[in-house]
């Protein structure tokens, strides 16, 4: 129980064999890959005799062919999307494929992916041509349609040899103006206000082409803006129904494209499938990046667990007659990755533990050692036996049905969180906010505040002593009695004997112990400075810590200020759901709102007691013994996202 013992390992073997190495040992998923071309000084003496290894032109292939497959389910996708909530993507279940059964499929899954890409690539290429064609359309409508009013064919609106004629816009505010201009020239001339917008006002004019510079300077004093349309003929009315008639023949084309899209829905789940595959066999050309290798042989360095070893020399037997398999323990200054390994009652509690951080591979795993105390606080937070029925149910059902490691981590310690709810609830609190089964069986923490909060610097102030045993216990072990002693042992005597001195009957025997633990202190704490003054002036000034210990005692009052606020709001909740009975439909409100509210009050305040109780350990608790800084295991292993292969079902 604790962190796993690991080994560094080096696997050499041919290179014809490296293909189904690398298959077994991601099937396995026992061994985190190290990357051997970072030379040290254990390889140092052969660096020379070999080369890193590489698979380019294999991993390109692989790349290309995962962008078709992603690119077919993004298309499908984006037309037909799956509708799929998170509930469902939490319950839904792999495939499970055996390698034999794997390799039947497998030609087939690339060749209907193959043609499915065709198909898709084939129909987007048509589909970006029929937006083109929109596009057009759109535009020749939006260029028409100020000018609808129009009757006459556009062609007896060119200009010719003795008439000048032009399509455009003047701003609308200046259209009167525009008029008496034109009205006051001594020239022959004629305009027309075909329509007019909230900004520009469409006209067309003309004259004869002697007089064209006269017109053209009024047209540039009103800021005309030629409109061309020579692109068209016949009247606008006949354009348009002409773009009206285009666009339903592109919106029908467009029908039965995607037609051909909704055909290729059959397929998606062998896309998906055949994506999985790719993408094992990805992560295997890319640990090949990793190796080194000679002409005939090729070298994999990595880390596995102690207890792995014998079954994965086994599983190599089975398919290699030319391996070798060197196993060592870890160097001193090696930092190996750390896989914690706990009974099967604190193992989801990891999940806590690795929200903080991994211990040092060398440090102490703390997961067993707050486990009870995580559950113990989580009650006190939410203090209401029907919410921890409530969250009980709700994960024991998630249990049944979700799949996923982590989550039911999770579910595993809302489990237990939720009994230890139901527990503290019925002894101090109520259901729902309603006193239920005799509840509260002991006292009444909105009465007896106090009391509870004494309850929770009890457990504070163990826990506490818990976290400076564990702390001793490590130091024993090691064999630092001294600083056992020193660190933790007169600490530990000063805090007693200071409590002893609330206790009149004891209180001579505390004054003792606490003036005897605190010279040690003074004597002792300063150890590591260089002069004598400065140990005694550190040792002297160490006892101020004492109000550290203080400060983390009091937040144990947060157990008190959660649990109250539980049972406040519950309280509340009830009070104004009972303001809007008397009334069939005011009973309907009330109801409604009684379920919103305590939803509500339950998602919330459970959020918060996870998140307290989580914090208690980590500023509290692993302050007295822990050391961070490790990295999780990271073993080669087959990443699927539907499929799961199995070697037996």
């Amino acid at each position: 129980m604790g962190i796993a013992r690991m080994n560094k390992i080096y696997l050499l073997a041919h290179q014809a064999e490296k293909d189904q190495i690398l298959r077994v040992l991601q099937q396995a998923g026992v061994v985190e890959i190290s990357d051997i071309t970072e030379a040290d000084e254990e390889t140092a003496h052969w660096a020379e005799l070999v080369e890193p290894d590489q698979a380019r032109e294999d991993l390109q292939e692989i790349e290309s062919e995962i962008a078709k497959v992603k690119f077919s389910l993004d298309y499908l996708n984006r037309y037909y999307p799956e509708k799929k909530g998170m509930l469902d993507e939490l319950l839904a279940e792999k495939e499970v494929l055996t390698p034999e059964e794997l390799a039947a499929q497998e030609a087939e899954w690339a060749q209907k992916s193959a043609e499915v890409y065709a198909s898709l690539k084939k129909v987007d290429e048509e589909l970006l041509t029929l937006r083109n064609a929109e596009t057009r359309l759109q535009n020749a409508t939006q260029q028409l349609l100020p000018w609808q009013n129009l009757t006459l064919p556009l062609e007896e609106l060119r200009e010719t040899k003795a008439v000048w004629v032009q399509l455009g816009t003047i701003p609308a505010a200046a259209t009167e103006a525009f008029q008496v201009q034109m009205q006051q020239i001594d020239v022959p001339s004629f305009y027309e206000l075909v329509s007019r917008e909230r900004d520009d006002a469409y006209l067309v004019v003309g004259c004869h082409q002697d007089d064209v510079e006269t017109v053209q300077e009024i047209l540039k004093e009103f800021s005309f803006n030629r409109h061309n349309l020579n692109q068209f003929t016949g009247t606008i009315a006949g354009n348009l129904a002409e773009c009206e008639q285009k666009a339903a023949e592109l919106e029908k084309r467009r029908a039965e494209v995607l037609s051909v899209i909704e055909a290729q829905l059959e397929h998606r789940q062998t896309l998906q499938y055949f994506h999985d595959i790719l993408s094992v066999r990805r992560e295997q050309k890319l640990a090949v990046e990793k190796l080194v290798r000679t002409d005939t042989t090729f070298v994999l360095a990595g880390w596995l667990r102690a207890a792995d070893v014998e079954a994965l020399r086994q599983k190599l037997s089975a398919v290699s007659k030319t391996f070798a398999l060197q196993v060592r323990e870890p160097l001193p200054e090696e930092n190996f990755p750390v896989v914690l390994e706990n009974k099967k009652y604190f193992a989801p509690f990891e999940f806590v533990t690795k929200l903080y951080g991994m211990p040092h591979p060398y440090g102490i795993d703390p997961t067993p050692y707050f486990a009870p105390f995580f559950i113990i606080f989580f009650g006190l937070c939410l203090t209401d036996a029907g919410y921890g029925v409530v969250i009980s149910l709700i994960s024991a059902l998630g249990l049944l049905k979700i799949k996923g490691e982590s989550i039911r981590s999770l579910l595993k310690i809302l489990l237990v969180g939720g009994i230890s709810t139901a527990a503290a609830g019925w002894l101090i609190g109520s259901w729902f906010g309603v006193s239920l089964f005799g509840s509260p069986l002991l006292f009444d923490s909105m009465t007896n505040p106090m009391l509870f909060l004494a309850i929770s610097f009890a457990l504070g102030l163990l826990h506490i002593f818990w976290g400076m045993l564990i702390k001793f216990v490590s130091l024993w072990k090691a064999g630092d009695y001294f600083a056992a002693l020193a660190d933790v042992g007169f600490w530990f005597g000063l805090i007693v004997g200071l409590l002893l001195l609330a206790l009149p009957q004891a209180a001579q025997a505390g004054k003792y112990i606490a003036l005897l633990c605190a010279i040690g202190l003074v004597l002792t704490q300063g150890r590591h400075q260089p002069s004598l003054l400065k140990k005694f002036t550190s040792g002297l000034l160490s006892l101020y810590d004492i109000t550290g210990y203080l400060s983390d005692l009091l937040s144990y009052s947060r157990l008190l200020a959660l649990g109250l606020a539980t049972g406040v709001i519950s309280m509340a909740i009830n009070t104004m759901g009972g303001l809007l009975k008397g009334h069939p439909i005011g009973f309907i409100i009330m109801v409604l709102f009684l379920i919103g509210g305590h939803i509500f009050n339950l998602l919330i305040n459970a959020l918060g007691s996870f998140i307290h109780s989580s914090r208690l350990q980590y500023i509290e608790f692993y302050n007295r013994f822990y050391e961070g800084g490790g990295r999780s295991f990271v073993p080669f292993r087959q990443k699927t996202r539907y499929l799961e292969i199995r070697s037996e079902k």
